[in-house]
């Protein structure tokens, strides 16, 4: 059975959506972070996203089956230590889907969909930073041409060890 995903760019009335992939994707973490690590809470994720998307320059799209929202992905212009935009270069922030959209192409769909638009916004690089732990993930973003840049943040946040990753974005 072929699936029929609908992606469009987001609004502010999609972040309870995204706030409920999040807490998903996060409560998913438990399977792998070290013993006693507690992800952020719904309310948390959400009420950081309401304030920094309308002031950071973030921009998403969210995927769609039968109208049931199934995933986001996030992007914003990369900073640099002074937070002032880093020129040429965003970060890719979250590509979450609910597990029940796992392996159905989803991801892929959009990851390309937020790597074209990145292109259209003039960027020529992107940077993530993804949990060292989150094997699947990391071999997903290789897969799309993502590299390690041997970065790693033992301390943050979200209390996991992250990994950096980079992408050249050529015009295409």
């Amino acid at each position: 059975m072929t699936r029929r995903f609908v992606v469009r760019e987001g609004g502010r009335h999609d972040l309870s959506a995204m706030a409920d992939n999040l807490a998903a994707g996060f409560a998913s973490y438990r399977t792998w972070a070290h013993p006693g690590w507690e992800p952020p809470s719904r309310a948390e994720m959400l009420l950081g996203m309401m304030q920094r998307f309308t002031n950071d320059g973030t921009w998403y799209f969210v995927g769609f089956e039968d109208n049931t929202p199934a995933g986001h992905v996030t992007a914003r212009p990369e900073l640099d230590e002074r937070e002032a935009p880093l020129p040429g270069v965003t970060r890719l922030t979250h590509l979450f889907l609910r597990r029940e959209h796992w392996g159905s192409g989803l991801a892929d769909i959009l990851h390309d969909t937020m790597r074209e638009s990145m292109r259209e916004r003039g960027f020529d690089s992107a940077c993530l930073w993804t949990p060292a732990g989150a094997a699947r993930a990391r071999r997903f973003y290789v897969r799309h041409g993502w590299r390690p840049t041997g970065a790693r943040d033992p301390e943050n946040d979200l209390g996991l060890e992250l990994m950096e990753y980079a992408l050249e974005l050529p015009a295409a």
